[in-house]
């Protein structure tokens, strides 16, 4: 029989990212969802769930060592028990062994498995011949992937991925909320043109070259902003005095969304020069604020917001980086109105997600099954296995066991069955 509940939906990923709850709370209003965090409640990017939510969660709090800026995570502890009574696996990340067990034990029990990858050619941390053999593998085994846009949609094709598999959308932030407080929170506008950076002061991210682009183009009245912290930082301050443009540049530190929001809508070109970015999610954030951007093209997000109004796309280098500033600058005419990125907000990327678990759902329907029977027998044991992999079962016993049967097969029944499946008059 067709079971009339909502399906249960679970999303694994390592650490609570505040860019994707605007995204799960759209899911909850459509499935029974439950996120699971591979990491603990506390985390080094002091990430936390927020107090009101509409979606359930799990810590399942693995050991795990960050080595710059990836999670190891070498423990599958729990697979088996998180994916109990679930109707759809979305996974979140490929290269921990936990997300490779859980794949390969929903593909077990035939459930459904959508895949999220972001990554782009250049941005592949891991590039050698049997990493790629590797990751190609486990990206097939998934029955949908959902990329970040052409640039990581094309990483995938790379690996030899059914074009029919790949779900191309983009990586979304709260626009809405961005662009509105922009807007109220404008400042009198100076004489000079107000450049910022947002991000790690890491090498990377090629702030050296932000700041030596500065001193080459700068009027007297320009400024340019440093947002955030990082083992750089005190190399970068020494730098900007080198350059004697110190007055002119101010360090701002780590600063909270609102300040951060604050500064944007006191800026005017916002520049990312990495030489290595999965995305640049702060793209979104500058673009929404009404700024313009100039975007290295080794970040993910070049290609998505390249024909947008005020996006100018430069290479690494510091002549490219300094023409594309140079050219917001003499552009520049004022706040954009009615950016493009107002149009790509988390409710959207949430209803591509939504469609692409419908498509599935209706290739594995979720069907429920009751078994009722006197005991449980443990010759019955296989038989039940391999329903519960097909289907919803559940087992309903008149008692848990007759006289004379010396059977306990609790743990046989847990092995494939979640307790709430099992049910006994007893």
């Amino acid at each position: 029989m067709a079971s009339s509940r909502q399906p249960r939906i679970l999303w694994l990923t390592n650490l609570p990212a505040p860019y994707r709850f605007l995204i799960w709370a759209q899911l909850a209003k459509s499935f029974d969802f439950k996120v699971a965090f591979l990491l603990g409640e506390e985390n080094w990017r002091n990430w936390t769930v927020p107090d009101r939510k509409s979606w359930k969660h799990e810590y399942l709090s693995l050991k795990s060592k960050n080595i710059k800026e990836f999670d190891l995570v070498p423990s599958i502890r729990g697979a088996k028990k998180i994916l109990q009574n679930i109707d759809l696996l979305v996974l979140g990340g490929w290269e921990a062994p936990f997300y490779i067990r859980a794949l390969f034990l929903a593909k077990h029990r035939h459930i459904p498995v959508i895949r999220f990858y972001e990554s782009t050619l250049d941005s592949h941390r891991f590039n050698n011949f049997f990493i790629r053999k590797i990751r190609s593998l486990i990206l097939s085994k998934a029955d949908f992937i959902v990329t970040a846009g052409s640039a990581s949609t094309k990483a995938v094709e790379a690996m030899g991925i059914a074009s029919e598999k790949i779900i191309s959308l983009f990586n979304p932030i709260d626009v809405s909320w961005f662009h509105s407080f922009a807007r109220n929170h404008r400042t009198p506008a100076t004489l000079g043109h107000r450049y910022i950076y947002v991000g790690q002061l890491i090498k990377r991210k090629n702030v050296a070259t932000i700041l030596r682009s500065f001193a080459a183009i700068r009027n007297d009245d320009d400024t340019l902003t440093i947002v955030g912290d990082g083992p750089l930082a005190q190399d970068l301050k020494n730098l900007a005095a080198s350059l004697v443009i110190a007055e002119s540049v101010i360090f701002a530190g780590h600063r909270s969304q609102e300040e951060l929001a604050e500064l944007y809508a006191a800026s005017s070109t916002f520049i990312l020069a990495s030489t290595n970015e999965v995305w640049g999610l702060v793209v979104n954030e500058a673009l929404a604020s009404g700024l313009h951007v100039v975007v290295s093209d080794k970040c993910g997000v070049a290609e998505f917001v390249k024909d947008m109004k005020g996006a100018y796309i430069c290479s690494t280098d510091q002549r490219s980086v300094q023409e594309a500033m140079k050219a917001s600058s003499n552009q520049w005419s004022g706040y954009i109105q009615e950016p493009e990125i107002l149009k790509f907000t988390p409710e959207r990327f949430a209803d591509g997600v939504i469609e692409v678990v419908d498509r599935l759902l209706k290739k594995y329907p979720v069907t429920d099954l009751i078994w009722f029977t006197n005991i449980p027998t443990p010759y019955r044991i296989i038989t039940w296995e391999i329903l519960h992999s097909r289907l919803k079962l559940h087992l309903l016993f008149l008692a848990k066991t007759e006289s004379g049967r010396e059977w306990n097969l609790n743990n046989s029944l847990k092995y494939f069955l979640s307790v709430s499946s099992f049910k006994s008059l007893g």
